[in-house]
């Protein structure tokens, strides 16, 4: 396989998509920088001697958490490992990820020439997996490094798997059992996802390829092996989930039942452009342009070979895994019980992409072989151009230098994520409520290693003397005077122990904080505070390392021969790849040369690059607002765009706003916006509200200056409030300062008016024809009693619309006249008519006295501007008001 030109073009391909790892920091991620302080945090155990340890003991402010027992270390594990040999955080992290892209592209290359793919499209499909939408979102805007290493590894497990099958030797058995121990080792979700793969690939090649036992039980003997090799992490994760929070994960925004995806979503393209949108956006696509490339494999199903079997399998797998996505499967999801908990059905697209990345590759073969060649060039063009709005994740790059594990506890109390979960999900049972912070991280900000007996605990003329400070084993003598309960500053969780004078002392949780305590008499005790592996848990280990010896060994000493024998043959290969590989430019096909110079000048030019800034969206004007503002508040957030919709409502409806926010500066503040409504004319009373905790659902002190922020408002409008024109204010104030609000640069007020008001609706007849003031402003209905009694105050309806946006702001005159023209009564109110959207209509209630005496009245209804008394005139009219052609009846 890598001795073929195909395999080397891919990998030069691939270079593409790990061009922007090369530039400093991390990319800008969700979740990367906790996974990122997890390798922090495995590097520090090993520092200390420990490779492999269920506690956690520097997370949740120093308290700790059984993360690795519950998830996989595989990830923390190849960090720390680049830790251990020298290099800095950044690099530990960004080199597996460029490996493993690199990786999961060459088991699909594998695995297409397994099936008999030629050259160019094993190439295709090696790319279609790399550059799939939910790959590239998980390696720049995603960061769930541990899902991108399990389904980066899935094709060299059914790549091994399919050896096996074949009668490949115990090597490859031993292979393919690591690969299959690796996933849950890697991400346990993608591991429970991946076992209906593993085994329907299996019947796949069975069903192709012959049926027979032995191939049966070859599967059976590999599953069993791999089953071995992760039991000491699979069944104590297992067994113990009723020991920390995990039902957290099926509750609120976790649950499954709110996140299945509708068929459009998963068969649209992918962005194109950075809108530079710092919400979560879950881009949750297949890609329609993959989608559309795999057609052309259907034609594979009137061939008589084993790609026939293939294509059957990859369509029948990828319309599976679109089902479980849709909400069609909600039953299926509910009935397997685990399955809740892998939260997103959406998770399968990281799965989907290796069967539609196989489809893609066949659509290259189903072209004549005269096409091939130019069809691959075509084909990679549009795999890696579809990938360009997600490839170059707008943000500012993550710089981790020189990171300390007191950063580690800046971090989880500046973005809330105690433990380094979502939800403090493994957190110990017994601890309810959430952690704030800790009196250890005193310590850790100086260095040290912080001491875990609570000294407050000790009675008065307690003496303490330590013995011996460790992550997880530290020793105290203690003289007490009188009998007492010591509290540490651990959370109590199977493993820990406290002995005394080398005898276990009596050991409980505390209520609600979950702290250790344990029972001491008066005396003088050294006491031993240790977290101590299960027995269970030392015997699957020991278990475990069996299984990996005797596959070592399997594989070192082979029934047919010492693998040293091997050797020689094995260097001959490697002293033949160089030549095979680069075998004379001019043996190479004119679609191959093409291709190698396409990726070629696309690394040196950095065209991706390029032409991904050239459509990135200018901060100031991002793409969605239906109007753009610039208003600074306190030189730290901009608000440059908003929405409303609809602009009307009736009493008791509801209005959406969407506000566009950019950060000016990093912020340590945590800010909370508020939307405010007051009516536009009259007394500012407050008439409805919607406030924010954290704009667009990410804390400000987390917000990238690279990016703008989508804050939605949903304005429920109360069924008392009269109709009328409502002027929107929206401002920002400190979360836990209510009282301070952020001030507008250059006013001074504490918020800022939209220049969109909303309109509160109410239905009011309409005239036949509307009548025109001055062509700026429109009559079109009036509501009027038909009888009044002399003397009782009444209620005027007008409705008015803008005929084009104002300037000015215009007072409207309402005069009520008898038949002879004489005025009785009158009313002038200001309106804020330039900021009246252009075509919805106004209500305006007009309070009048009524006539004191019987008869019939007139209405009079006019505009002017104050103080020019600058009249707006009726059209086709000689005067300077309407005069309402139906009468008022007194009586």
């Amino acid at each position: 396989m890598v001795r073929e030109r195909g395999f080397w073009l891919m990998m030069l391909g691939l270079l593409m998509l790990v061009e922007p790892m090369i530039r400093p920091g991390l990319p800008p991620t969700e979740d990367g920088v906790i996974h990122a302080y997890r390798v922090l945090e495995m590097d520090r155990l090993w520092r200390v001697g420990v490779f492999y340890s269920r506690w956690a003991p520097d997370l949740a402010f120093g308290l700790g958490t059984p993360l690795f027992h519950f998830l996989g270390p595989l990830f923390p594990w190849l960090g720390a490992l680049g830790r251990w040999i020298g290099l800095p955080l950044e690099l530990s992290i960004k080199i597996p990820l460029a490996g493993l892209l690199l990786l999961g592209s060459a088991g699909v290359y594998g695995l297409a020439r397994l099936w008999g793919l030629s050259e160019p499209a094993s190439l295709i499909a090696g790319l279609a997996f790399a550059s799939a939408p939910f790959r590239v979102r998980e390696l720049y805007g995603q960061g769930d490094y541990p899902q991108y290493l399990a389904t980066s590894l899935l094709p060299w497990a059914l790549f091994a798997l399919h050896r096996v099958l074949r009668g490949g030797r115990g090597g490859w058995r031993f292979a393919a059992a690591w690969t299959i121990a690796w996933l849950p080792l890697s991400h346990n979700i993608s591991a429970l996802l991946s076992v209906p793969i593993l085994l329907g690939y299996s019947l796949l090649v069975i069903g192709v390829e012959g049926m027979s036992w032995r191939r049966i039980l070859r599967i059976l003997h590999v599953l069993a092996i791999g089953a071995g090799l992760a039991a000491f992490f699979v069944l104590p994760a297992l067994a113990d989930r009723s020991l920390v929070h995990l039902d957290r994960l099926l509750q609120g925004e976790y649950d499954f039942r709110k996140h299945f995806v509708d068929l459009g979503t998963l068969l649209s393209m992918p962005p194109l452009r950075d809108d530079r949108l710092g919400n979560r956006r879950l881009i949750l696509t297949l890609g329609l342009h993959q989608v559309l490339l795999s057609l052309p494999a259907w034609w594979g199903l009137v061939r008589s070979d084993q790609r026939r079997g293939l294509t059957l399998g990859c369509a029948g797998g990828l319309a599976g895994m679109i089902a479980m996505m849709l909400p069609v499967s909600r039953p299926v999801w509910e009935a397997i019980p685990l399955l809740a908990y892998a939260e997103f059905p959406w998770r399968w697209l990281g799965i989907a992409a290796l069967p539609l990345a196989l489809l893609v590759g066949l659509a290259v073969d189903a072209m004549p072989p005269r096409w091939r060649g130019g069809a691959a060039l075509l084909f990679s063009m549009l795999l890696i151009a579809g990938s360009l709005g997600l490839l170059y994740n707008g943000g500012t790059p993550v710089r981790l230098i020189r990171p300390t594990l007191a950063d580690l506890h800046a971090y989880e109390r500046r973005h809330r994520y105690p433990g380094l979960t979502s939800v403090g999900e493994l957190f110990p049972r017994w601890v309810q409520g959430e952690i704030e912070g800790s009196s250890l991280e005193a310590a850790y900000l100086e260095g040290r290693e912080p001491i875990r007996l609570d000294r407050s605990s000790l009675p008065p003329g307690a003496d303490v003397r330590v013995l011996h400070l460790g992550a997880l084993d530290q020793r105290y003598q203690v003289a007490l005077p009188v009998g007492v309960d010591l509290r540490f500053e651990v959370l109590a969780f199977p493993g820990w122990t406290v002995r005394m004078d080398g005898r276990p002392a009596v050991t409980w949780a505390e209520a609600g904080t979950g702290r250790l305590r344990a029972e001491i008499p008066p005396g003088s005790h050294e006491i031993r505070l240790r977290f101590e592996p299960l027995l269970h848990w030392r015997l699957l280990e020991l278990f475990s390392a069996g299984f990996a010896a005797l596959g070592i060994w399997r594989w070192v000493f082979p029934p047919g021969g010492r693998i040293l024998r091997r050797i020689p043959s094995i260097l001959r290969r490697a002293m033949a790849l160089p030549a095979s590989a680069g075998a004379g430019w001019r043996s190479w096909s004119v679609g191959q040369r093409a291709m190698a110079a396409l990726f070629i000048v696309s690394l040196i030019s950095q065209a991706p690059y390029r032409l991904w800034n050239a459509t990135r969206a200018p901060l100031d004007r991002p793409p969605g607002p239906a109007a753009y503002v610039q208003a600074d508040y306190g030189s730290q957030i901009r608000l440059v765009g908003y929405r409303l919709e609809p602009s009307h409502v009736p009493p008791g409806g509801e209005a959406r706003l969407i506000l566009w926010w950019r950060p000016l500066r990093f912020m340590e503040t945590q800010y909370s916006v508020y939307v405010h409504a007051y009516p536009a004319s009259g007394e500012p009373r407050l008439a409805f509200q919607s406030d924010h905790m954290h704009p667009a659902d990410v804390p400000t002190n987390a917000w990238d200056v690279e990016r703008i922020y989508m804050d939605g408002h949903l304005l429920r409008v109360p069924s008392e409030i009269p109709p009328g024109l409502y002027r929107i204010r929206v401002g920002l104030y400190e979360r836990l300062h209510p009282e301070s609000r952020l001030r507008i640069d250059g006013s001074g007020e504490d918020g800022f008016d939209l220049p969109t008001p909303l309109v509160v609706a109410r239905p009011i007849p309409m005239l036949p024809q509307p009548i025109s003031f001055g062509g700026k402003i429109r009559l079109v209905g009036v509501e009027l009693p038909s009888r009044l009694a002399p003397g009782a105050p009444w209620t005027l309806w007008l409705a008015f619309e803008a005929v084009s946006p104002m300037e000015a702001d215009y007072t409207l005159f309402v005069h009520v006249v008898d038949e002879k023209g004489v005025q009785k009564s009158q009313r002038d109110l200001w309106q804020p008519t330039s900021r009246w959207p252009g075509g919805v209509s106004i209500p305006i209630a007009v309070e009048l006295d009524g006539p004191p005496h019987p008869g019939r009245y007139f209405l009079r209804i006019g505009w002017y501007k104050w103080p020019e008394m600058i009249h707006l005139a009726p059209e086709f009219m000689a005067e300077t008001f309407y005069l309402y052609p139906v009468p008022i009846e007194v009586r």
